[in-house]
């Protein structure tokens, strides 16, 4: 488990959250360009735009709590 605590870079504090924002996007981008490889979902889906933003913070949501001490 990786605590969650402010972050130095270049001497700026900067928040987990943000960082994990980062981390997600990335992620996600990947995991939306795997995606659009393999299957067609905007044959399965009816609002692409919905359902990416769903995975979205599905991801950070799991990424937040998966890196949350209990």
């Amino acid at each position: 488990m990786l605590p969650l605590r402010e972050l130095t870079i270049f001497g700026m504090l900067v928040d987990p959250a943000a960082v994990l924002l980062v981390f997600c996007a990335i992620v996600f981008l990947f995991l939306r360009w795997v995606v659009n490889q393999f299957v067609d979902l905007n044959r399965y889906v009816w609002r692409r735009p919905l359902v990416d933003i769903a995975m979205f913070v599905i991801l950070y949501c799991l990424t937040i709590l998966t890196l949350h001490p209990l």
